[in-house]
């Protein structure tokens, strides 16, 4: 029984207690196999007060059995496990010719105590001692062999998988076993309180865990609410740059859960700042690469972006002559509600058909399907944009545009807590391109020291596809109200806007073995095995649900394709 099935099988098999069934002769003596008392989370010799077992052995129960409701019988079709010389019984989740699931008691004593098996029809098997301690920390897998993929779900139960994965601030809720003592004072086979109005659930403090070897907030520890003996530690997924199964681990007073424990992740998707498509009057410089273009780009990441760029601004955007009628990145200036400065038209619905090409040729000829990366501390690089004021303007809000959907299969998620939006404004005083200061911070304008107020939403624009297999994809505003009015003199000046999502750029966010593109992402997942069907299942009382879709071949640090993006 203990090596029956695999994966999501195994799970049903044991927890579901569907198991292959032995007939016991009738009267036979129980008897538990050699160090057949283990951990039900990892199937090791470790164990704590009101943990969760499994006994396997021989001539058990006549037939496969499990409780109904709360609480859990001690005696389950005439099986009982007994601990200690008190003779206390502990409550059974299932029972077999083979093998008994049980809770130990919360008083269990620490140190050796001896388990033993009786049945109505055979007495009393063999005595297994087993070795408690405080605490034991293990979580559950989907194999039930305490390695390879946790049974880790979102809160509604849905457990992450290649096709539910969790993302960057997303709540999982890692299911455990054998933590030990709990606030207030739980009672072995009776539901854990929590789920009813005015009932507290039972926590346990001190709590730390990892995900991908970064600390991971816990925002609960303790008993699961409605089930018995069944543990949950609920944390928020850090900030990483990887997608795939990553390792997590969680540790309660200097013991740490087994290793070689993934839960399945998907890092936030990339931030593509949109192009303008409207002339303005007294603004010469155009979107071609060259000297006089009106884009300009900077990078701090060698290993993925190339020299180009390195840690200087350059206008060599490798743009061609079909970028002729843009005039830098979409950027509107408000005074109040009156539009100061715009070279897009997309709030005003000024922009013609330069971000619709239907019916037209090649999508990459279109500069308006054209997506700029820009995210400073995420791989980092920054496009900045030209624009020129013929006179004094007073300025109350800047409004960029972006594309959160550059690839849908790692989208962009505007709302996600990590992302921390930044807005800056060079003079053009001293040189064609941007003065760098503090790493992207404007030397006129950096919403990093000037105080005001981000917003987003959909513009009700669409980037329109030639393809009409391609959906239309909505362009976002990017707003910043300034908390004071700013009067820039009449001049030129680069605009630039992106995400961050981090305080200071990551050395360790750079291009490896373990790399590749959105491009070899999508090619990775279309060519995936698909099998859609969703299962459900009870955990220990706990209704979850499991889909099985695609699985990557492993965990990579997902790039962008290009520093541009034709779509």
């Amino acid at each position: 029984m203990r090596n029956a099935g695999k994966g999501f099988t195994r799970l049903a098999l044991l927890v579901a207690a569907c198991a292959a069934l032995v007939l016991p002769a009738f009267g036979q003596t129980p008897a538990i196999t050699p160090g057949g008392t283990v951990n039900a989370a990892d199937y090791t010799r470790t164990f704590a007060p009101g943990g969760l077992i499994s006994i396997f052995g021989s001539n058990f129960a006549a037939a496969a059995q499990q409780p109904t409701q709360f609480p859990l019988p001690t005696a389950l079709g005439g099986v009982s496990v007994v601990i200690g010389s008190s003779g206390e019984l502990c409550p059974e989740w299932y029972v077999s010719a083979t093998q008994i699931n049980a809770q130990l008691p919360y008083d269990v004593p620490l140190g050796q105590v001896q388990v033993q098996v009786r049945t109505n029809a055979g007495g009393s098997s063999n005595t297994d001692t087993i070795t408690v301690a405080a605490t034991a920390p293990k979580i559950f897998t989907l194999n039930f062999s305490g390695q390879g993929a946790a049974v880790a779900t979102n809160t509604a139960y849905k457990v992450l998988t290649a096709a539910n994965p969790a993302n960057p601030a997303d709540t999982i809720v890692l299911w455990m076993n054998s933590m030990g003592a709990t606030s207030g004072s739980p009672v072995a086979g009776q539901p854990a309180p929590g789920t009813t109005t005015g009932s507290t659930p039972l926590t346990i403090s001190g709590v730390t865990a990892t995900v991908s070897g970064v600390p991971a907030v816990v925002t609960f520890a303790g008993l699961s609410p409605g089930s018995a003996g069944l543990y949950q530690v609920n944390v928020q997924a850090p900030f990483s740059t990887i997608t795939g199964a990553v390792p997590v681990q969680v540790t309660l007073g200097g013991v740490t859960t087994q290793a070689n424990v993934t839960l399945s992740y998907q890092q936030l998707g990339f931030y593509y700042s949109v192009l303008g498509g409207k002339s303005v009057d007294g603004q010469t410089l155009d979107g071609i690469s060259g000297s006089t273009s009106a884009l300009a780009f900077q990078q701090s990441d060698q290993v993925t972006w190339g020299s180009v760029g390195y840690n200087a601004w350059t206008d060599n955007t490798g743009l061609g002559s079909q970028y002729s009628a843009v005039p830098g990145l979409a950027l509107t200036l408000y005074n109040g509600s009156t539009s100061v400065y715009d070279n897009n038209g997309i709030d005003t619905g000024g922009m013609g058909t330069f971000y619709n090409n239907t019916g037209g040729g090649a999508d990459s000829q279109k500069p308006g399907l054209t997506d700029l990366y820009s995210m400073s501390n995420y791989f980092p690089l920054v496009f900045a944009g030209y624009f020129n004021l013929p006179t004094a303007t007073t300025i109350t809000q800047l409004v960029g545009y972006f594309d959160a959907l550059g690839d849908v299969s790692l989208p962009f998620n505007p709302a996600n807590p990590y992302v921390k939006y930044r807005m800056n404004i060079w003079s053009n005083t001293s040189s064609v391109l941007p003065t760098e200061t503090n790493n992207y911070t404007g030397n006129i304008f950096s919403s990093d020291t000037t105080a005001g107020t981000f917003s987003y939403s959909q513009t009700g624009v669409n980037m329109v596809s030639s393809n009409t297999a391609n959906l239309p994809k909505p362009i976002y505003r990017i707003s910043y109200v300034l908390a004071a009015p700013l009067t820039l003199p009449a001049g030129a000046y680069w605009f630039s806007h992106d995400a961050s999502v981090r305080a200071t750029p990551a050395a360790t966010s750079t291009s490896s073995s373990q790399s590749l593109t959105l491009e070899d992402f999508s090619r990775l997942i279309s060519m995936g095995p698909k099998n859609p069907k969703t299962t459900q299942f009870s955990f220990f009382g706990r209704p979850m649900s499991y889909e099985e879709s695609f699985e990557l071949p492993g965990t990579f640090t997902v790039l962008p394709s290009a520093v541009i993006e034709h779509r």
